[in-house]
């Protein structure tokens, strides 16, 4: 407690003595040596209780009015660590003791190996330090497990400079448990879904067992009757059944008679099918394969077809065909991969710029210490201010885009989504144009979003816009979303970087998002309109990715959102 109480006394007598002294005077004044008494001193404006001045050849010293460093440290909720140019720890605050369950005496004064933090650290940590104390910033991530506390931790180490000159280094550990156990949840729904797969490949294997076990065609057309099913001689159509009228849009009299060509799309499928389904030698039961099927309306579905012999010795007997529609499987399949992406980039550009954000603010935070004027004081806290809304703005974001993919896409109204996102929107006495002619599109279900960025976009940087029109295009491949606004447009230069992350005004990431959510289910945004005479986007529905109201098929009825 000798240095403690020493301290104390030189600190009492700077108080006494506001106009400083120097060392030579503290030596006389409390009977130490001169050595003595300049460690001391250095100690004390290190942790902030002192401070140097230098009046011609004389270093006086006076009592800090400052707020000190080991203060400060603790209005931080982080774990933050602070070692000399040795390594030796000079500061801890009070949420790092808290967690390692250590006291400041057990650590300060101590290099940073032989410390009781040792055991948590890579043993590589040392070369780090050092590199660190060199001038290199550096961050990692590490896992700790201290009694029945499981935390993952960002360490990032700063290069620091006393104000005595000599270097050191800052260790901040920023808590980052939630977004770890977020992903790691991520990784868990990912593995269930695989074995949900599994499960259902497996039901897939045993329903093929089951085909091979029934030759007579009674038999195989009842056990094949959800799906379509024809029975075929020499590749030459005899018999079909209702759900292979409903698959592939023609009457039982139009496919009967028919050679099998006229269900393909060209004849390199026709003949790949043949291959694989008729010429391979040794094949007498079951054959499957995965195909695509020419619909008497022009489009193309997925399906996976199955051949069964009448008698499995002689295939020109004829077999029992069964197709299955996979198109809506496959889209799902893709969605969710792509969607998976979508929330690992979210998750990434996230926390990306919340870190940046957060260095700002530390800056100003730093900034405010050498200020002593009210006014520049009341400036920098309102920066923070600006800071921290932007924060919770992205947090918002993550908040209300971290369904992305969750949930499979659907068949929504685009009628009925521009109207309940006006509503959302608060788009007060603007006046709001519905399509006369409504269509659903297959799409994620936060489509929504994307009608409410625009919305925004409008509202927030259109100008004075008094009116916004919602259209519908369909051509011969596709079908046309038309957005419009009278508003002031957007310049030629901007058109395409409005897409990219962190080129918006507000958080930066709204039409970003919009472009990432249209583009899990093949739908593209463009903006077109001509600046000075308002905005106009444009997206871009693929042909079978959208339907008329009251026109969809037996199948997208069943699946679109009542």
């Amino acid at each position: 407690m000798e240095p403690v109480n020493e301290q104390t006394r030189i600190r009492n007598l700077l108080r006494d003595n506001p106009k400083g002294l120097t060392i030579e005077d503290v030596s006389k004044k409390l009977s130490l040596n001169r050595a003595t008494a300049a460690k001391y001193l250095n100690s004390m404006m290190i942790s902030g209780q002192a401070e140097l001045r230098e009046l011609g050849r004389a270093k006086v010293f006076y009592l800090s009015q400052r707020l000190p460093l080991t203060n400060l440290l603790s209005l931080s909720s982080d774990f933050i660590l602070i070692l000399d140019r040795e390594l030796f720890i000079q500061e801890v605050n009070d949420p790092f003791l808290s967690f390692f369950h250590v006291t400041k005496d057990e650590l300060k004064g101590i290099r940073i190996d032989h410390s009781a933090l040792a055991q948590y650290f890579p043993e590589d940590f040392v070369d780090s330090l050092t590199k660190a104390v060199e001038g290199t910033e550096l961050s990692s991530e590490v896992h700790l497990h201290i009694d029945n506390d499981d935390r993952y931790f960002k360490i990032k180490l700063i290069p620091l400079v006393f104000e005595n000159g000599s270097h050191a280094v800052g260790i901040l550990l920023e808590d980052i448990t939630e977004m770890k156990q977020y992903q790691l949840e991520l990784e868990e729904r990912i593995k269930e879904r695989t074995k949900n797969l599994e499960i259902e490949i497996e039901r897939h294997k045993r329903t093929e067992k089951a085909l091979r076990e029934n030759d007579a065609v009674l038999k195989s057309m009842l056990n094949a009757t959800p799906v379509g099913v024809g029975l075929l001689v020499d590749r030459v159509i005899q018999k079909v059944n209702n759900s292979m009228c409903d698959l592939t849009g023609y009457t039982k009299a139009e496919l009967t008679g028919q050679s099998v060509r006229i269900l393909y799309p060209d004849d390199e499928e026709y003949h790949r099918i043949n291959q694989e389904l008729y010429n391979k030698a040794g094949q007498k039961n079951v054959r499957i394969v995965e195909s695509r099927i020419l619909r008497k309306d022009g489009s193309v579905i997925d399906v996976i077809i199955n051949l069964s012999p009448f008698n499995p010795d002689d295939s020109s007997s004829g077999v029992t065909a069964t197709i299955v529609d996979i198109t809506e499987r496959k889209r799902a399949a893709d969605a969710l991969r792509q969607a998976s992406n979508q929330v690992a980039l979210l998750t990434s550009v996230t926390r990306h710029d919340i870190l940046n954000k957060i260095t700002l603010l530390r800056g100003y935070i730093g900034r405010m210490k050498q200020l002593e004027t009210s006014d520049a004081l009341q400036e920098i806290l309102k920066k923070e201010d600006e800071i921290a809304d932007t924060i919770a703005n992205l947090i918002t974001f993550t908040r209300d885009y971290k369904d992305i993919g969750i949930k499979p896409p659907d068949w929504i109204s685009v009628e009925e989504t521009s109207r309940r996102m006006k509503e959302t929107a608060n788009l007060g006495q603007v006046a709001l144009h519905l399509p006369d002619d409504d269509y659903t599109v297959f799409a994620d279900p936060l489509i929504e979003k994307v009608f409410y960025n625009l919305f925004d976009n409008s509202l927030r940087h259109g100008g004075n816009v008094t009116e916004i029109r919602i259209s519908t295009v369909e051509n011969a491949d596709r079908l046309i979303i038309l957005y419009e606004d009278n508003g002031i447009g957007i310049p030629e230069n901007e058109k395409e970087i409005i897409f990219e992350r962190d080129m918006g005004k507000n958080t930066g990431l709204g039409l970003f998002l919009a472009r990432e959510i249209l583009a899990i289910t093949g739908i593209t945004i463009t903006e077109t309109g001509e600046p000075g005479n308002g905005a106009r986007f444009e997206m871009h529905i693929p042909k079978g990715s959208y339907s008329r109201t009251g026109t969809a098929s037996k199948k997208n009825k069943k699946t679109r959102k009542s």
